[in-house]
């Protein structure tokens, strides 16, 4: 359980440097293309005979929701077109420094003497760059002293490399909340910060379906169409005691929550978190200490599912522990990025102002 960087800070920092960009004299970057789960791989004949491997399994990991899913799909293209992938979304260029081929050749000629010594002893082996040659893209070097030590540095990095790609597809579904913001319902966000201190953008397909002052619990979902729903919650603990937050709160107050209010229409069912696949990270949710899970619900008659994301962290100024929730019901078609787009919406949550009384 690593502690993972501050991904909603580190995306809204990138989306307000590339913003203020394009305000420059400087003509702007064009968008970056290509598919969000799709990376585009640059690799020498023996690099790659060596890594394809070790890559997928760190790339192309399984999401399950519950169904296998691939987080990304590998693409590697040869070296001499590279510039005609300049502009694409995800890029990983993999080489050593001891490697006779063109792409290593490049990634030689590419470091400065000191990453160089960084690499040579070790130390170096993730080099990221943002927005070179488009907005809102990542180009990864992986780069090892040789093969054996770069198949060392990925396996000891996996969780981060795959972790950086994870990162930049949220920036791209944060920018296309953004994007719009005009059709949003902004009197319920507005009432929202009113009443209770915090805001969520709640899109225009979304309903509220509980708004519960007294149960300190917001449901809102989607259902368009009928067999395809989004739900995101927020409940909220005042007066909270922070020495009470680890894992088995967080589990035990879902599914207290769920089981109180999220039933079947005959009420002889209920959500409940399936005892597979779960997956808690201690992380950062905009600068709180937070736990990230992430796992499959399913009713308590076991007749249906779907994937979920919570985050569960401290408030200081409010002394509030919070529970940000997003779950998906899509039957009969991938979810992963539907279980994305609620992520994306539990990210522009925002809270700090006092409660009207």
């Amino acid at each position: 359980m690593d502690m993972k960087p501050n991904v909603t800070f580190w995306i809204l920092l990138l989306i307000a440097a590339t913003q203020l960009g394009g305000m420059s004299c400087q003509v702007p970057k064009p968008v970056a293309i290509g598919e969000d789960d799709e990376i585009i791989v640059f690799a020498d004949d023996t690099t790659w005979g060596s890594m394809r491997q070790l890559l997928r399994e760190v790339l192309e990991d399984t999401v399950f929701t519950p169904q296998p899913e691939r987080w990304f799909v590998l693409r590697r293209e040869p070296f001499d077109q590279y510039a005609a992938f300049e502009k694409y979304k995800n890029r990983v260029v993999v080489g050593t420094l001891d490697g006779t081929g063109p792409v290593s050749e490049y990634v030689i000629a590419s470091l400065d003497a000191n990453v160089r010594a960084k690499v040579e002893a070790g130390e170096e082996a993730v080099i990221n760059k943002y927005d070179s040659r488009a907005r809102n893209q990542l180009l990864m070097f992986l780069i090892g002293a040789d093969l054996k030590t770069l198949e060392a540095s990925v396996r000891l990095r996996s969780q981060d490399i795959l972790y950086f790609f994870k990162k930049m597809m949220l920036r791209w579904e944060l920018l296309e909340i953004e994007s719009r913001r005009r059709y949003v319902k902004t009197e319920i966000q507005d009432d929202l910060q009113r009443k209770y201190g915090w805001s969520i953008i709640v899109a225009h397909d979304y309903f509220v379906a509980i708004d519960s002052a007294s149960a300190k619990f917001f449901w809102m979902r989607r259902a368009n169409p009928a067999d395809l729903e989004r739900w995101i919650f927020v409940h909220w603990i005042d007066s909270a005691d922070v020495r009470k937050l680890d894992e088995s709160y967080v589990l035990a107050v879902r599914d207290t929550i769920t089981k109180r209010f999220m039933r079947t229409v005959e009420d002889d069912a209920f959500v409940q978190i399936a005892p597979y696949n779960l997956r808690i990270d201690k992380t950062s949710f905009q600068n709180r200490f937070a736990y990230e899970t992430r796992g499959n619900w399913r009713f308590s008659d076991k007749s249906g599912g779907g994937p979920f994301v919570n985050y569960t962290f401290y408030d200081d100024s409010s002394r509030r522990i919070y529970m940000l929730d997003g779950s998906i019901f899509a039957p009969r078609v991938e979810k992963k990025k539907l279980i994305l787009q609620v992520d994306g919406l539990l990210n522009t949550f925002q809270s700090g102002k006092s409660e009207t009384k």
